[in-house]
């Protein structure tokens, strides 16, 4: 699967990178958090399905300007000027988790440039508020400096122990208790 690397500035002189791969019918992906334009899961089946993916990085990853991340309608704003630039009328948009209140905004702000807007386990309304312990916590853990070292912390735990990581996690991906079948 061919990906190639873009950067766009924004009018405010802010940078976007993004990645295209495929060709055909635009999508818009949003991710969530901690990811970039190098994300690519799920990808192949769109390619080979003959859609375009459009991947912006979000503010702050990759190489993409942390302040597009000050406010939704600036963020939102740049996608819209980056779909003028790469001359692209309408897309559909997938949003993931944290990139759900974009897609949402650039769903209802811009609606005749959204031809469909999918949510795959979205965010939609806020979550977290930096008086929270999470997100105190979050910012820690996540700060790019410890990210690397946490990932492969979980990386070690998920082989070392993966029944006992999976149980941990399960009640964040489902409301089904773990001994029924």
């Amino acid at each position: 699967m061919v990906r190639n690397h873009y950067h766009y500035m924004n009018q405010q002189g802010l940078s976007l990178e993004y990645s295209i791969t495929g060709h055909g019918e635009p999508i818009l992906v949003m991710h969530g958090g901690h990811s970039s334009s190098k994300e690519e899961f799920g990808y192949e089946e769109l390619v080979e399905k003959g859609y375009m993916i459009i991947t912006p990085s979000r503010p702050g990853y990759g190489e993409t300007s942390k302040e597009l991340g000050m406010n939704i309608y600036d963020t939102c704003n740049t996608y819209i000027e980056l779909l003028e630039y790469l001359n692209i009328a309408q897309v559909h948009v997938i949003a993931i988790s944290a990139g759900g209140p974009s897609g949402i905004h650039l769903a209802s702000k811009f609606p005749h440039r959204v031809r469909s807007l999918i949510l795959q386990s979205a965010v939609t309304h806020e979550w977290v508020t930096p008086e929270d312990k999470i997100y105190k916590s979050a910012k820690i853990m996540f700060h790019p400096r410890m990210e690397k070292c946490l990932w492969k912390i979980v990386r070690m735990i998920n082989n070392l122990f993966p029944r006992y990581l999976f149980k941990k996690m399960l009640s964040s991906f489902s409301m089904l208790n773990m001994n029924d079948k």
